[in-house]
């Protein structure tokens, strides 16, 4: 864990204002299990309120190289970085891309595909 630590606290991540915290973590449930996780404090597009936003866990294995470990890290902020442009995209309103719809939901209407009619040539 030291290694990792050590590596994370020379990465850094601010976008928009907006500082990123790359952190890592010794996961009980998971057999300890070390994962890193990045978070950031912004207001709540719902209540307003300013928040601690945590991305999902990004698991590492004990064999991972220095490499591994950094762009990892770089894979989990660009990661959150999509999931709140998913999040702030909107048409008419409402939020298209919501990476908060379950796929069971998305999987119901993943047959109303929309398609073009094919451009002849001669």
């Amino acid at each position: 864990m030291k290694k990792i630590y050590e590596l994370l606290a020379r990465c850094r991540f601010n976008l928009f204002g907006l500082s990123f915290y790359i952190r890592a973590f010794n996961d009980q449930k998971g057999g300890d299990r070390v994962y890193i996780q990045v978070s950031y404090i912004d207001k709540c597009r719902i209540s307003g309120k300013e928040e601690t936003w945590s991305g999902r866990k990004w698991y590492l294995s004990e064999h991972m190289a220095d490499d591994e470990i950094v762009k990892t890290a770089y894979a989990a902020c660009k990661t959150a970085v999509e999931h709140e442009i998913m999040e702030g995209f909107k048409v008419d309103g409402k939020v298209v891309f919501n990476p908060h719809v379950s796929f069971e939901a998305l999987l119901s209407i993943t047959d109303q595909e929309v398609k073009r009619e094919p451009i002849l040539t001669v």
